[in-house]
């Protein structure tokens, strides 16, 4: 990789980085509009979190797993903004992300299966269907060998057991990177001989797992708990986890190939990285508005009643669909 002599792949202490940041002026702009998404986006949040105590003060289990997705884009446009003002924080910044957003791949299940009231409660409805276990992203070529099946509490269980598993394995794989980085060890280079390489795919294969698993109760749930707009709940966060873990595999290909190039001391490393934090920003403020429209949204009723039968729960779904609320 050729550099010009002034160019380096470091990321620069901030008294070298903010002496070259009036020379970009797109990094110039996108340090003010990133600044206003973020407060923005917060605002938002503490707005949001009025209207869930409101809203759900007969449920605050439920609502407290709300809070916890809805966070998931301000934490991001936090992370990646003090990604941009301090760039020798990225690696740490990136962690404390990939660590939110593996609890909240947990949570969006755990919060699906409070919305049936219970995990007897959904086996007991979900029963009398075949759920589709050959779906995206690890299974969707399998359609011929992965045949629909009955929910159980053993399948359920394994599903959780799956979305779960993130939340340890890629925290830890990022702590591992953080200790190398610390010791000069880590760059963010496609090479096999390098470790980066190696958890990064270790990483994105237990995010997948895991979101392969929210996916198939989500699938298994749309119809049953539409009233409670599980669709707009799922997009946004689906969308968000997709961009957090392969935007930063593409933009580390360019930069690999010195796109963008130098200007000044900036390296393509360092420009790419903050292109990728800029979009990030501005991608997680924009899902935070579709969120927000999903989550104000409220049935009647919170949870199905424990006494309720198959056509019980239809008649639910009927009227919960009727008496949804959108403030």
């Amino acid at each position: 990789m050729s550099l010009m002599a002034n160019c380096s792949n470091d990321y620069p202490s901030t008294d070298v980085y903010y002496a070259d940041v009036p020379s970009d002026l797109v990094l110039v702009i996108g340090l003010c509009i990133g600044s206003v998404l973020m407060v923005v986006c917060i605002a938002i949040f503490v707005e949001e979190i009025v209207f869930i105590r409101r809203h759900y003060c007969d449920n605050v289990s439920t609502g407290r797993k709300m809070l916890v997705i809805l966070g998931l884009f301000p934490v991001i446009c936090t992370t990646r903004m003090v990604s941009l003002f301090v760039p020798t924080s990225n690696v740490l910044q990136n962690l404390l992300s990939s660590c939110y957003v593996a609890v909240c791949i947990y949570t969006f299940v755990s919060m699906t299966i409070s919305f049936y009231g219970g995990s007897e409660k959904m086996i007991s409805i979900l029963s009398k269907d075949k759920i589709s276990i050959s779906t995206m992203p690890c299974c969707c070529c399998l359609c011929c060998v992965l045949k629909p099946i009955t929910m159980t509490m053993t399948s359920l269980r394994t599903f959780e057991l799956l979305a779960m598993q993130v939340m340890f394995i890629r925290p830890l794989l990022l702590w591992i990177a953080a200790e190398l980085w610390t010791d000069g060890q880590y760059e963010s280079t496609l090479d096999f001989k390098k470790s980066y390489i190696y958890i990064t795919i270790l990483s994105a294969i237990s995010t997948m797992t895991s979101v392969y698993g929210m996916i198939v109760i989500f699938r298994a749930s749309r119809l049953q708990l539409s009233h409670f707009s599980l669709g707009f709940k799922f997009v946004p966060l689906q969308s968000a986890i997709i961009l957090d873990v392969f935007q930063s595999l593409v933009f580390n290909f360019l930069a690999d190939h010195d796109i963008p190039g130098c200007l000044n001391s900036f390296g393509p490393r360092l420009r790419a990285s903050n292109f990728n934090n800029l979009l990030l920003v501005l991608e997680s403020f924009i899902l935070c508005l579709i969120a927000r429209k999903g989550y104000r949204i409220v049935p009647s009723k919170y949870v199905m009643d424990t006494e309720t039968t198959e056509s019980d729960s239809k008649k639910y779904h009927d009227n919960n669909t009727a008496n949804s609320v959108e403030f």
